[in-house]
């Protein structure tokens, strides 16, 4: 590229001005496409770099804008266009490459944050091309690269500005919904507030807190955050310490919503990564910090029971709603051990069919013919089981106090989940 004379450049200052003048447009990229149509008569684009290849702004010459951008997807999706766009995105300099027919394409990258986050696309047909004279001298050809480089500079900055404003935007909903989660608002129209601005629907809505099992942590959470916004873009989300907490509208099937998110975390099917809690559902903004609560308290319960890596509903939890009041979990299990006594201590053989049978039993409102045909046994296998357990922990179920406690020891332990999991083998 040859030094542009005299005329020329003070062309070029002149419209390099007034590109410099839009750094603070309210309506962004595009005023800078408009004003390269306007005033090079070239058709501009803006193009996301990422592989959604999203066209955020696209102008040219007597063209409606929304015709433009239809018209620059279509050609994107050519394969040299592909290939051109990656080789500018990765190399992060400026080409020009021949277009259909005497077309010349130039194709900018556009920095915000020190990446490459957009091209800039600007065409022209330089046999039919319609520009101020001191634009279309001698150095002509070199006019549209050149003003194409100051066009993506000020794209970077409006994006950025717009990068800004989005982050503000999206702190302020996080503080506003954490606000309603934790019941922190001042009043009742406080709340109310709140809520609309969040579009926030809040009768039968319910709180979900997904909570990571490993050590993946908060990329985990940010990965899930991203994932819940593109399957039910509608549904507030802040990422809270360790958890990400949603209020999931009644329209929603929290479970299906759940299973969405968790399995896109995962690759071949294999175990959620985290666990998740929900809360019962609301009628007024005044339960949502009931909710949120109840959801966080479940997926406690979760990990104490050894449920990681599903979904878990408060009002599933029965007696372990009380049992989560015991500060330490262990004082909790030494009681339920202590009542079981040599039903769960591993000194006897066969204990562990025992108490699965002692578990079944209770499962079936302490019926031996029902229990029996879920075990798939005889119902005098199941009475001579009864009494063997009653032996062995000192229990005598015909007393009310005996059962509650020897339900409640079984329920610390999870033997009454895995009640339900299946048959004995006559």
């Amino acid at each position: 590229m040859t030094d542009p004379p005299a005329e020329t450049l003070r062309g070029l200052v002149l419209l390099h001005r007034r590109i410099s003048g839009l750094a603070a447009a309210d309506d962004g990229p595009v005023a800078v496409t408009r004003l390269l149509a306007a005033q090079l008569g070239a058709v501009a684009a803006v193009v996301s770099a990422d592989e959604s290849r999203t066209v955020l702004a696209a102008s040219a010459p007597g063209v409606d804008e929304t015709r433009a951008a239809a018209v620059l997807r279509a050609e994107l999706a050519e394969p040299r266009w592909c290939r051109v766009l990656d080789a500018v995105h990765r190399g992060g300099r400026a080409v020009r490459v021949p277009g259909r027919g005497t077309w010349v394409r130039v194709v900018v990258p556009v920095e915000v944050a020190g990446e490459n986050a957009a091209v800039l696309v600007a065409e022209e047909d330089p046999a039919h091309r319609s520009r101020p004279a001191a634009l279309d001298g001698s150095a002509a050809d070199d006019v549209l690269l050149l003003a194409a480089e100051h066009a993506a500079t000020i794209v970077g900055v409006l994006l950025g500005r717009e990068r800004v404003l989005a982050a503000a935007a999206g702190q302020v909903r996080d503080d506003l919904l954490s606000g309603l989660l934790l019941g922190r608002a001042r009043s009742t129209s406080e709340a109310a507030q709140w809520a609309e601005h969040l579009g926030l629907d809040v009768p039968g809505a319910r709180v979900l807190v997904l909570v990571p099992d490993g050590a993946s942590g908060a990329g985990l959470l940010a990965t899930a955050r991203d994932r819940l916004a593109r399957l039910v873009p509608d549904v507030p989300a802040v990422l809270r310490d360790s958890e990400l907490v949603a209020v999931v509208p009644e329209g929603v099937d929290p479970g299906e919503l759940a299973e969405r998110v968790a399995s896109g975390l995962v690759r071949g099917g294999g175990p959620w990564p985290l666990t998740v809690g929900l809360g019962r559902a609301v009628d007024d903004l005044a339960g949502l910090a009931r909710s949120y609560d109840q959801a966080r308290r479940t997926v406690e319960a979760a990990r104490r029971l050894g449920r990681e890596g599903r979904l878990v509903r408060f009002e599933d939890l029965g007696v372990h709603r009380l049992l989560l009041q015991v500060p330490d979990p262990e004082d909790a299990r030494v009681f339920a051990r202590e009542v079981l006594g040599r039903l769960v201590d591993g000194s006897s053989e066969r204990a562990g069919e025992l108490v699965r049978t002692l578990a079944r039993y209770f499962r079936e409102d302490g019926s031996p013919q029902r229990t029996a045909r879920a075990l798939r046994v005889h119902p005098n296998t199941v009475g001579y089981r009864l009494r063997r357990a009653e032996e062995l922990s000192g229990l005598v179920l015909d007393h009310y106090s005996d059962r509650l406690a020897a339900q409640v020891a079984l329920e610390i332990l999870g033997y009454m989940d895995d009640a339900t999991d299946g048959a004995d083998t006559p």
